[in-house]
């Protein structure tokens, strides 16, 4: 990959990406992980625990834009009635893109709206026929445990294994 400055450019462009482009930044093989490992989070663990630091780089990136590419998390969703916060929506949508590509696909077109995948993030209605099994919470390294989701495990296992926060290295402060 090139400089540090030239990741963090690149970086930086892929963020700056007008609304709805976010779509385009998300490689195939991000969703081949997340199909090979679900529902085992201690297997996307190992996978994470087994990459070098740009490809943990770049899974949180990818991550990250599939489910920006979802919603303005500050708009919220609105659920039976209920307005949800920012980091409610962002919380959403990470569990959007957690399902798997078929999933973020049919939020990201329109063919399920948000809301309605809202109530099957609450359990409110049943999945449909065909919805891939819930991941589990379950990690093999128990510094891992504040990070017990497919969009959080990434950085546990990056402060893990190169004692700094993904983040900070992303950007985000």
């Amino acid at each position: 990959m090139g400089s540090n400055a030239e990741q963090d450019a690149a970086r930086d462009t892929a963020r700056e990406a007008e609304p709805g482009t976010e779509a385009d930044d998300v490689p195939g093989w991000f969703w081949e992980v997340l199909a090979a490992t679900r529902p085992r989070l201690t297997a996307l663990e190992s996978w994470l625990g087994s990459r070098p630091r740009e490809v943990l780089e770049e899974f949180a990136l990818a991550h990250e834009c599939a489910a920006e590419s979802l919603a303005d998390y500050a708009d919220g969703v609105c659920v039976d009635g209920d307005g949800w916060s920012e980091d409610d929506t962002e919380d959403l949508c990470a569990w959007v893109v957690a399902q798997g590509h078929g999933f973020w696909e049919a939020v990201r077109t329109g063919r399920l709206r948000l809301d309605e995948a809202a109530r099957l993030y609450l359990g409110r209605t049943p999945p449909p026929p065909g919805h891939p099994a819930p991941w589990d919470d379950e990690v093999a390294d128990p510094r891992h445990r504040g990070y017990r989701s497919p969009a959080a495990i990434v950085h546990g296992v990056y402060r893990t294994r190169f004692a700094e926060e993904l983040h900070e290295r992303l950007g985000h402060h």
